[in-house]
């Protein structure tokens, strides 16, 4: 018989490799994987709208009146980053600066939230559409604003500005609703704004944003193929003892996450592609030779829809399990509140923002074989409403196209140049553009509602899961 002996550190060394750890900590949220290869020069602008609408040259030189005003805004933001529900000087930057615009309204601090706002532009003349944009601006621990979220807020402030300016212009029927979504970073603000009827209570028909990633113009997306997530803070507990001179006394707590881990790496052979599971132990601190009675870690669990997220959470707990049971601990797993849902792309707004931002970019298909990425709780308001969550590339210092992921100090500095900045711009004006043919064109929100009901009765699984969740977190 050969018997297997591992040294500590090449235990050590095969737990780092069994699982994935994240390199953010736990404010890692949304992270797209690489988007395509440009087939030409991605260092500047390529391509343009392929729109016929009458109003592009409306939103387009309104947006461009509105850069100068919004640079410094966008700024600010970003050199004074906040974390989530503690936005408190984006959130006063972004509702003075609305606020001072003709015919909004604006609610500050709204829905429960210190840091939610919600404007409403109502031209005053009679029932139509409800198109809303959503804004995002916390920022990321220890990263600032690594994810870009300064750029949301430009985009989807600028888009909904002009909007209602073709509104105004046209005395259109409807109202444009722009809403202050905090803390996505894993916190689950629109979430929380779900759950106050924030989006029911405006009776909005779609719900629309877009948000930077890397790549320049190889970046640019009409889809985010995000997945289902949920948080867990597992602890184990047991019984201290000395190492030396009484260990069988001992329960050691540490053993069963490092059991735990492992069965975690043993699962993912059999576990599907598009499935994710990552975490990170927690520091113990005490004495090298006291057997440790406690340990403890956090893991993100992920799939590419909530249906497929449930099996995966119970062979996920069930690894857990196997640290106590193998090793004599007590365990307590809680599953964090406010998971996040898959995206539901709403194709028809997706093939509005491509002919309003550049015809070029990929279609449904092409985008669906680089696979889903990170997760967004824009995620769960598509489940409630045709929702469009887009992507624009953004730039380094140099002017090249940013190569630097989300969620990293090179995207950070990325998200505040001015080039960057400018393609903020580009994505506002395709927003708008999509907000604008829901509108103004005759039939179109019918088909978009259409689509969100064929990708609803095809969710019926999912809503299904989505309410198990929900039990098991009360």
């Amino acid at each position: 018989m050969v018997r297997a002996h591992f040294t500590s550190r090449a235990l050590l060394a095969l737990l780092i490799t069994a699982i994935p750890i994240s390199a953010c900590g736990e404010e890692e949220h949304f992270s797209p994987l690489p988007r395509r290869q440009s087939a030409g020069n991605s260092t500047g602008v390529v391509g343009g709208p392929t729109t016929s609408s009458p109003h592009l040259t409306t939103v387009s030189e309104h947006i461009d009146s509105l850069a100068e005003e919004l640079w410094p805004i966008s700024t600010e933001i970003h050199e004074n980053p906040e974390l989530g529900y503690e936005e408190v000087r984006a959130h006063d930057l972004l509702t003075t600066y609305v606020a001072s615009k003709p015919g909004w309204e604006v609610t500050r601090s709204a829905f429960g939230l210190d840091t939610s706002f919600v404007a409403v532009f109502d031209g005053g003349h009679g029932a139509g559409p409800v198109v809303s944009f959503n804004a995002e601006y916390d920022a990321l621990q220890g990263l600032g604003h690594g994810c870009g979220h300064n750029l949301i807020a430009t985009a989807s402030v600028a888009g909904a500005l002009a909007a209602a300016e073709v509104m105004r212009r046209e005395s259109l029927p409807g109202k444009v609703v722009l809403f202050g979504t905090p803390a996505e970073e894993s916190l689950g603000g629109k979430v929380r704004m779900l759950e106050a009827g924030a989006f029911a209570e405006h009776a909005i028909d779609i719900s629309i944003m877009a948000h930077p990633g890397p790549g320049g113009d190889a970046g640019d997306a009409a889809y985010t193929f995000a997945m289902a997530t949920d948080r867990f803070d597992v602890e184990y507990h047991g019984q201290p003892a000395h190492a030396a001179a009484s260990p069988w006394l001992g329960v050691n707590a540490q053993d069963a996450i490092a059991l735990a881990y492992a069965a975690l790496g043993l699962m993912r052979q059999q576990s599907r592609p598009a499935d994710r599971v990552h975490g990170r132990i927690a520091t113990a601190p005490g004495a090298v030779n006291i057997i440790p009675d406690s340990a403890g870690a956090v893991f993100q669990i992920r799939s590419d829809t909530t249906e497929n997220l449930a099996p995966l959470i119970e062979r996920f707990e069930k690894a857990m399990e196997a640290g106590a049971l193998g090793t004599g601990a007590t365990m307590n797993l809680t599953m964090r509140p406010y998971g996040y849902s898959d995206m539901l792309n709403n194709d028809v707004l997706a093939r509005h923002y491509r002919e309003w931002f550049d015809g070029a970019i990929p279609t449904a298909d092409e985008e669906k074989l680089s696979g889903p990425g990170g997760s967004t709780d824009q995620g769960n308001v598509s489940h409630d409403f045709p929702a469009l969550h887009a992507f624009f590339g953004i730039f380094g210092d140099d002017g090249a196209p940013a190569t630097a992921s989300v969620h990293s100090e090179g995207f950070r500095e990325a998200a505040k140049t001015r080039k960057s900045f400018d393609k903020a711009l580009k994505a506002a004006k395709a927003l708008a553009g999509t907000a604008v043919d829901v509108l103004t064109v005759e039939g179109l929100l019918d088909e978009v509602k259409e689509d969100f009901e064929q990708n609803n009765k095809k969710d019926v699984a999912q809503r299904l899961a989505r309410l198990r969740r929900r039990m098991i977190k009360k």
